[in-house]
């Protein structure tokens, strides 16, 4: 009885072992260089943060506007500083114009572009999902009207079997 305990167990324990040690030596390629920014949409002023990925060892990110009188806040350029690649990654934080429009930025590894992203300033922000209360009254009924069939069938069953 015991044997076969410990044969089960060291079966078991082979099947967890055998795609661990497969994977084991498996060299996955370095993720794709490029920019994404943590919001596509903010308000006028509001800052958001933008992270440059690739292989190299600096990256900057560049930053245009589409408005009039439209700086850009980027450690106070249009295009930042270099910033060290930890991981393949270095993260930004950008500060939007005070004018609506959108902003095109540009990852840059060593110089050379490996990325865009587009972010839309606007005073307003576009509102997401929708009014989800009738959603809830909808549901709400249908669960009474469910406990009422089950309750009164249940009452219907006892009293033919009585």
């Amino acid at each position: 009885m015991i044997k076969r305990s410990l044969a089960t167990v060291a079966v078991a324990g082979l099947t967890f072992a055998a795609p661990v040690a497969a994977f084991a030596g498996t060299d996955y390629p370095a993720p794709e260089a490029g920019v994404t920014c943590d919001s596509t949409q903010v308000a006028p002023n509001e800052s958001f943060n933008c992270t440059v990925t690739g292989e190299g060892t600096n990256a900057a990110l560049q930053a245009t506007t589409s408005g009039e009188n439209a700086s850009i806040d980027i450690a106070g350029t249009e295009t930042s500083a270099d910033n060290p690649l930890v991981d393949g990654e270095a993260s930004f934080v950008v500060t939007a114009p005070s004018v609506e429009g959108t902003i095109g930025i540009t990852g840059l590894i060593d110089g050379e572009a490996v990325g865009t992203a587009d972010v839309d300033v606007a005073e307003e922000l576009s509102g997401t999902g929708f009014d989800s209360m009738p959603l809830a009254v909808g549901a709400g009924v249908l669960l009474v009207a469910g406990a009422a069939v089950v309750f009164v069938g249940a009452r219907r069953r006892s009293a033919q079997n009585a």
